[in-house]
């Protein structure tokens, strides 16, 4: 359900300011990616795939490698030895972890006299377009990559292009020396007809070829593998021999279908605002290209690693923050199949996990992820508090959670998200000890907060007790409503009752005339002592949602952890800090805060392609300053925090246009899907809302707080309701629409 006084922005005009390949216009197909950028007289077309890989390497399990071990050497002040019981494999003297590749690029070369005057990359149909002018004439040159093949595709009148020349990875210094320190040989160079290419042999992944061929006109660039370097050959230029008779538009005709089909599917929004328009519609484009449904889960890069170098923390899959941030829009965009990549691949790793818990802790009904891992689900290395982060795997229940709510899929919720909870939750309990009626966890991180040092672990973290309280409230719940397993309910009940909710200790922002009064703490002792990139000790409010502001204590605890959390500043954040930050302000009723974050976001960390960095762009704002990482998770989480200015489902209930900036006084929204798998659209005029429809794709109960703040009217059917209730409560059903009207402005009819 979406309505047709929504624009959306499917066009976006790009710079030519593009000075390396980040800056370029991205496309993928979920799988393949690419980045078009130009310099002078040159096309530049990054490449790259998502399950490009060197699997080798990574932290190694020791048989010792035991929580109860682990505790006992903490407790001892043994951190030297707690730290060495994770230690990452060693190749030629150097660390070796997993990676990702870097895989190369391919220039293409404009004659003398064909200027490159404007670009542009429609999302509605995976295009770049790039206008140039040659003899006086408008000329377009246009790429895209089809929706079922690892084929780019570039349309070009002949007489534009001067030559092509490609350039594998390992041209490039940065790639050459990792490739010579641990023994990966050259690419191959391969000629053919009317192309040319070359194969690139690992020690123990399959070779990878990357070849082109030009057809009547342009250029296909495919990228194949093979067990071997000649499989891997033929594997490519059988994807080249496949489309070369269908022509651009004949090879691209169902890969066109498939954009459109996810652009009418996907949430609108329109604001008085361009900019935050694109940071939305460009932020969906990019979730879309990394987690295509069908495809593969999102990395760090996703499909768009850099070709100089390999690309940072191995593009691998962070899971105490990042891979969270590439998928949060997918539930109010109405977008659901693109988490379904991440859960199908968590599926593939059941057995690692319980194979995890089962050499941790010794429990045979466990799960447990660690924070930083390869395709495979096995740990990379670093930060090795992050191996202990259990709450990775909660994080990963609380997304499988918010799915199954979102799209209204009681099966699902039973069969699949039930069982992963009970396990992870009974790696929780395994960590904790036990003293009469408290239980505590003695061993706990809030994440990146001390890095890999003593001061990184602590008892009964925020983050912690927050990621336990939220399984069991659901878990307690689905018992509630469906009698699942009263005995395992009983045993969920008694951890609810004596392990805390959160740690508190003093405030630490005190005003002047105020009282004492507490905070949230990272843990133990242990308050937000400076200013930290990772809002973990915040997470009750958001995403967790289990800190409830009706409650006087709990309110008055958020309020000084809020006002001690700003204090401290932003000095320390990263570019991801900044939508989560957005969506924490807006959670506490600062949507005009909410909205400055992401005017900072755009400022501070993005690049002229809108793609994020982690570091910021120029000094003066924060710590982290200079390079040339990106990661797309800000980029993509960042539209997720434009939903929540339009639609925010809390402790089950829905508000609408509560986040929206004072400065919005017209704004409009359709088809933004909430939990109990409704689907909203609304319209914002003169500074008051207008109306609001609901279409429930389920029999559910809508909870919605009154958007009019006061009398509204209610049409469902032939029938018109008046109410002046705070919080509007209605038994919907499956497939019925109810709009609701401003009283003020009811005109009759």
């Amino acid at each position: 359900m979406k309505a047709a006084s929504v624009k959306p922005v499917y066009e976006i005009p790009w710079t030519l300011e593009t000075k390396y390949c980040h800056d370029g216009m991205p496309l993928s197909n979920g799988v393949f990616g690419a980045l078009v950028w130009f310099q002078a007289q040159t096309v530049m077309l990054t490449i790259n795939r998502a399950d490009y890989w060197d699997h080798r390497g990574g932290t190694q399990w020791r048989d010792d490698c035991t929580f109860d071990h682990l505790k006992s050497l903490l407790q001892s002040g043994d951190f030297e030895g707690a730290r060495s019981l994770y230690p990452t494999m060693m190749m030629n003297g150097k660390e070796k972890r997993p990676t990702r590749l870097a895989m190369g690029r391919c220039d293409v070369l404009l004659k003398p006299g064909v200027t490159i005057e404007a670009a542009s990359l429609r999302l509605d149909e995976g295009e770049a377009v790039i206008s140039c002018r040659m003899d006086g004439e408008e000329r377009l040159i246009r790429v895209s990559i089809a929706m079922e093949s690892p084929v780019l595709l570039l349309s070009a009148d002949k007489e534009m292009i001067e030559g092509i020349e490609m350039k594998p990875a390992y041209s490039f210094e940065k790639v050459k020396t990792y490739f010579d320190d641990f023994g990966i040989s050259a690419p191959k160079a391969v000629q053919l007809p009317d192309g040319e290419g070359w194969v690139q042999e690992l020690p123990e992944d399959p070779a990878c070829a990357v070849m082109y061929a030009q057809p009547e006109s342009g250029i296909a660039i495919a990228a194949e593998y093979g067990e071997t370097a000649e499989q891997a050959v033929q594997a490519a230029l059988e994807r080249l021999h496949d489309a070369k008779p269908l022509g651009y538009d004949g090879a691209l005709q169902e890969t066109r279908k498939r954009w459109r089909a996810l652009w009418e599917q996907a949430a609108d929004i329109s604001l008085p605002d361009r900019e935050i328009e694109k940071m939305y519609y460009l932020g969906i484009y990019r979730m879309l290209g990394s987690s295509m449904p069908g495809k593969i889960a999102p990395t760090l890069q996703g499909p768009w690693a850099e070709e100089y170098r390999n690309p940072p923390w191995s593009c691998d899959y962070h899971f105490n923050i990042n891979v969270q941030e590439c998928l949060w829009p997918a539930y109010g965009a109405n977008l659901l199949d693109s988490l379904q990549p991440l859960f199908t691949m968590i599926d593939s790793w059941k057995p690692t996990l319980a194979s995890n818990a089962k050499r941790f802790v010794g429990i045979d009904d466990g799960y447990m992820l660690g924070h930083s891992v390869d395709e495979r689900g096995r740990p990379v290395g670093g930060m090795w508090t992050g191996t202990i982060d259990q709450a990775n795997t909660s994080w990963v229940s609380q997304m499988m959670w918010q799915y199954a709510r979102y799209a209204g899929d009681t099966d699902y919720l039973v069969t699949e998200v039930y069982p992963f909870m009970r396990k992870a939750l009974n790696v929780f309990y395994a960590m904790m000890d036990k003293e009469g009626n408290e239980y505590s966890l003695p061993v706990s991180v809030s994440p990146e907060y001390g890095g890999s040092s003593p001061d990184g672990l602590g008892r009964n973290s925020t983050f912690f007790l927050v990621n336990v309280h939220f399984l069991c409230e659901k878990l307690l719940e689905l018992e509630e409503k469906y009698r699942l397993d009263a005995d395992y309910a009983q045993f969920v009940a008694d951890v609810r009752t004596k392990l805390p909710a959160y740690t508190a200790g003093p405030r630490q922002y005190q005003e002047f005339g105020t009282k004492p009064g507490l905070e949230l703490y990272l843990w133990e002792g242990q308050p937000l002592s400076e200013s930290h990139r990772h809002h973990s000790h915040l997470a009750g409010i958001y995403p967790f949602d289990t800190m409830d502001l009706s409650d006087p204590e709990q309110h008055e605890i958020v309020s000084n952890s809020y006002k001690s959390w700003v204090d401290k500043g932003m000095g320390r954040w990263a570019g991801w800090s900044m939508p989560w930050a957005s969506i924490l302000h807006n959670r506490l009723g600062r949507a005009d805060m909410a909205l400055l974050s992401l005017y900072l976001l755009k400022d501070v960390y993005m690049m002229p392609s809108y793609a994020t960095r982690h570091n910021a762009n120029y000094s003066g704002f924060c710590q982290f300053t200079g390079g040339d990482t990106m990661q797309m998770e800000a980029s993509i989480a960042a539209a997720a925090a434009v939903l929540e200015m339009y639609v925010q489902c809390v402790r089950g209930s829905i508000r609408v246009f509560t986040g929206l900036a004072s400065r919005f006084k017209d704004a409009s929204f359709s088809g933004i899907r909430a939990e109990g798998a409704f689907l909203l659209s609304g319209v914002k005029r003169d500074g008051k809302v207008s109306t609001v429809t609901v279409f429930s794709e389920r029999d559910e109960t809508l909870r919605m707080n009154n958007p009019f703040g006061g009398k509204a009217f209610i049409r469902r059917g032939g029938t018109l309701i008046e109410t002046s209730e705070r919080l509007i409560t209605l038994e919907l059903h499956a497939g019925e629409t109810v709009s609701f009207e401003n009283a003020g402005e009811y005109k009759g009819g």
